[in-house]
């Protein structure tokens, strides 16, 4: 029986200083029946060059030259052009355990599942850090898979535990997926212009056309946090906007799904975490920190939010964040946002 083929959509922007590391990972895979689409979206450093230098070399590499569009477009772009039975997006400055591909089709056409998911490694610059999303391997179906997709969209009942969690399972890559889902609901990537962040609402449309997934407990993907900080550290004038946009399409995404209901109001109270953050990080002053934020909390549909998320499972720090935003305890809730900046940002 010939292997199914895999596709791998990798954008390329300024990452020069990494993408070697990067292809080579997706070079030496044990899987050997691969496609990968290399799209550089307009990148004015070195990585064209390495780009071209790696295609000339093996064969499977597709280089596609775009002006640029943003991660989402570029995703788009490699999607679009893609002929794998399987697809698979791997950030350009990341790298993935060789084993990656061929365990992950192993544990799909085994379990016959509709998406594959696995654990990962943040990686920092003298340091790594294992994130154990799945302690163990299994297969999510029937209840088990609606728990998962209620994990996806917004955290609920003792899922809340670590509210911090509640985008572990959200991004494009550390994931397997089927390459008909994706096409044939017309499932894209959004600007992150738009919506703030754009994996979440790809995987909550994909989610939709699932009936089951399994997770494998290996750390295959290795996120490299040193160069994504920069970015992560910068303050997002829009963010709020953005993510109301984000909620507001989410809403209609889930709308027929009732067990959803509660997950798409716990992820718009849960988003009062970055956006605490984010407005530490602007560059006003405190005043103007305070004025904003309470708007924030004073947001009919956001403070709804605020109100119904459960706090009884939470440890004390977020049941004290959290209880304070419900009431618009402004000024205690930016004091909180600033302890947590400061601890989050030393890490």
């Amino acid at each position: 029986m010939k292997k199914p083929l895999v596709s791998i959509v990798i954008p390329v922007y300024n990452v020069e200083k990494y993408l070697k590391e990067c292809l080579d990972s997706v070079i030496a895979q044990t899987y050997n029946n691969l496609e990968i689409i290399c799209v550089n979206d307009g990148s004015p450093d070195q990585s064209i060059k390495i780009l071209r230098a790696y295609a000339n070399q093996d064969k499977r590499i597709k280089v596609v030259e775009i002006e640029n569009q943003g991660l989402s477009g570029a995703r788009n772009v490699g999607t679009s052009i893609c002929t794998g039975e399987y697809l698979m997006y791997l950030d350009s400055d990341d790298w993935v355990d060789k084993t990656t591909i061929e365990s992950s089709v192993r544990i799909m056409l085994e379990t016959k599942v509709d998406l594959v998911l696995w654990n990962y490694v943040k990686e920092y610059t003298n340091a790594s850090k294992a994130v154990d999303v799945f302690t163990k391997s299994r297969v999510f179906k029937g209840d088990a898979f609606v728990q998962l997709h209620q994990q996806l969209i917004g955290l609920v009942g003792k899922q809340l535990r670590n509210p911090a969690h509640c985008d572990s399972i959200s991004t494009a890559w550390g994931k397997l997926y089927k390459t008909n889902i994706v096409k044939e609901n017309s499932i894209s990537f959004v600007d992150t212009k738009i919506i703030g962040t754009e994996d979440l609402l790809f995987n909550a449309e994909y989610f939709n056309f699932c009936q089951s997934a399994a997770a494998l407990s290996a750390r295959f993907n290795h996120y490299r946090k040193q160069n994504s900080d920069s970015l992560a550290r910068q303050y997002k004038p829009h963010l709020y906007e953005q993510w109301k946009e984000l909620h507001r399409r989410l809403g209609s995404v889930c709308a027929d799904r009732d067990y959803l209901a509660k997950s798409v109001s716990n992820r718009s109270a849960l988003s009062i975490i970055g956006l605490g953050i984010n407005l530490i990080l602007a560059p006003i002053s405190f005043n103007q920190k305070y004025l904003k934020l309470k708007k924030i909390l004073k947001e009919p549909r956001f403070n709804r939010s605020l109100r119904n998320i459960e706090i009884a499972n939470m440890p004390i720090h977020w049941k004290v964040l959290f209880g304070s935003a419900r009431f618009q305890l402004t000024f205690f809730v930016l004091i909180l946002f600033y302890v947590i900046t400061g601890i989050t940002h030393r890490h």
